[in-house]
């Protein structure tokens, strides 16, 4: 029997009026590894969804309160569920009833009587769809952060190129008899050191602030847009204090 591990075990809702139905199907996938619960009706499977969202629902046309169409048409419509894998169960096996669902944002379907193996089949191709949507999307994310940080990165160097252009400028011009010059490159030195300074300080509370080195970079974007405004305002007031 090919049975899953509990750490890579899927979540799976079971939305059918028919108590048969329901003890088939769930015996069936518990044996093959995955964690089943049921609901009797379409109120009751959208409560249970909001309370903990399923790996996959699989859904009977026909059933108390809000219908499968209706339930699919809710759940596509809602940014949390929109790419929840909906496996439609109907015993109507005309092509309106099939067409219908998949136009309403159903995955896949299967009609009444079904074969439990074909049903297994079609739950792990749809589970495993999912997981390689995941990782596109992370992928995606990651090449998004990257590009990001590149920016950031451009941003900061602006700065202390900047910084360190006026500071070589000054040293190569100096003389050695000239005190005005010396005078003007401390005072160069200390106000790009001051510069410098505030670059890495912004940068070090932004990295705090974003928490970067754990997984979460929500929001990095306006962090790395804002970042110029806070280098200014660091520098404004080092000038306010005759820095």
């Amino acid at each position: 029997m090919n049975t899953l591990t509990n750490d890579e075990q899927p979540f799976i809702l079971i939305a059918d009026d028919d108590l048969l139905i329901q003890e088939v199907l769930s015996t069936k996938l518990e044996r093959a590894g995955f964690e089943v619960i049921v609901a009797g009706d379409g109120e009751e499977a959208l409560r249970m969804i909001s309370e903990r969202q399923p790996d996959i629902l699989l859904l009977d046309i026909k059933m108390p309160g809000p219908d499968g169409y209706e339930i699919c048409r809710r759940l596509r419509a809602a940014e949390a569920t929109r790419a929840l894998p909906i496996l439609m169960i109907t015993a109507y096996g005309g092509t309106d009833y099939i067409v219908k669902g998949i136009e309403i944002g159903a995955d896949d379907y299967i009609t009444k009587p079904f074969d439990m193996e074909e049903v297994l089949v079609r739950v792990r191709s749809l589970l495993r769809m999912r997981r390689i949507e995941r990782q596109l999307r992370e992928k995606e994310s990651h090449l998004a952060r990257i590009e990001v940080v590149g920016q950031l990165l451009v941003t900061m160097a602006h700065y202390i190129n900047n910084s360190l252009a006026v500071i070589s400028g000054r040293a190569q011009a100096l003389k050695d008899d000239n005190p005005e010059q010396a005078r003007k490159l401390r005072e160069a030195c200390f106000k790009q050191t001051r510069k410098i300074s505030a670059v890495l300080e912004s940068l070090e509370a932004m990295a705090k602030h974003m928490k970067i080195s754990t997984t979460s970079y929500a929001g990095m974007e306006n962090a790395m847009l804002d970042i110029e405004k806070e280098i200014q305002e660091r520098l404004g007031e080092e000038e306010d204090n005759g820095e």
